[in-house]
């Protein structure tokens, strides 16, 4: 529809002062966990039209995810299909111009070199299990920016990780530690018991997921930012006069190295300092 100023899919947010779709569209992004939280940040950068998504996810749908699983339906949790594949197919179905691939594995069972060689610009963290959680976090540190999610009833949390600064293991506590070993047998078998499950609302997911693409939008745009002024400096000693620098127009303050809460009871956000841990086993000093 040439001509028609809503013929666009993007208008609304290239109407975003300083916003760059070419830098979202060449992104690529990886999505740890197909359930609530990966369901909806999935479906936002789809939205946003990121040009190439990976849903990693080894597990299958049961009626328990629907109430907050915005992708998934009553006969994909009869058939027991795989979280993974199913969102990929219903994202790619929402924005045909996203490329979204499922990666039905455990995210344990993935090559050491797959964080840091596949090129992600950001990785989403959107896992209900710590142990997992800490595995994507050693990863991806020194590799690739991780925006790390979790949810529990009317609270939820977002933390961006990048080196220098704060992992996640950096703010582990002794009890923390405790239930990872308490959660594994000699074996090295996990056991379901010592894991019940927590509770969850799809308003809380729908909050920390969007938070969580937010800064992905925030990542990118800044990244994009570097690579340009490489470009300045680079060009400004080749000629008599500066190229100005192309900066993102619009306030971008991250959580990089800090700690966002949020308690949807008291409809209120804090933001904390995530102190890096000089001892943190994932970056010793």
């Amino acid at each position: 529809m040439p001509g028609i100023i809503d013929a666009d899919h993007y208008d609304r947010q290239k109407r975003v002062f300083g916003w760059n779709q070419d830098v979202v569209s060449a992104s690529k992004c990886l999505v740890v966990g197909a359930g609530a939280l990966g369901n909806e940040v999935v479906k936002s950068l789809c939205q946003l039209g990121v040009g190439q998504v990976g849903v990693l996810d080894y597990d299958s749908i049961v009626p328990a995810n629907l109430n907050r699983c915005v992708f998934f339906t009553r006969e994909d949790a009869r058939q027991q299909r795989l979280k993974a594949e199913v969102l990929a197919e219903r994202a790619e179905a929402l924005n045909p111009d996203c490329n979204v691939t499922p990666i039905v594995k455990r995210v344990e069972d993935v090559p050491e070199k797959f964080f840091s060689k596949t090129g992600f610009t950001a990785v989403f963290s959107c896992l209900d299990n710590l142990g997992a959680r800490l595995h994507v976090n050693a990863h991806c540190y020194g590799n690739v920016p991780l925006v790390d999610g979790g949810t529990s009833g009317f609270s939820g949390k977002v933390q961006v990780v990048q080196s220098p600064g704060a992992c996640l293991e950096c703010s582990l506590s002794k009890r923390d530690y405790a239930l990872l070993w308490k959660k594994y047998s000699c074996t090295g078998t996990e056991l379901e018991l010592v894991d019940p499950k927590m509770p969850a609302l799809p308003t809380t997911t729908s909050v920390i997921a969007g938070i969580q693409v937010n800064e992905f939008v925030k990542i990118a745009h800044a990244a994009a930012g570097k690579a340009q002024q490489v470009r300045v400096n680079v060009l400004t000693r080749r000629v008599a006069a500066p190229v100005p620098e192309k900066k993102f127009a619009f306030p971008h303050a991250s959580l990089e190295g800090k700690y966002l809460f949020y308690n949807g009871l008291t409809a209120s956000f804090s933001v904390l300092e995530a102190r890096k841990r000089p001892a943190c086993p994932v970056h010793p000093a």
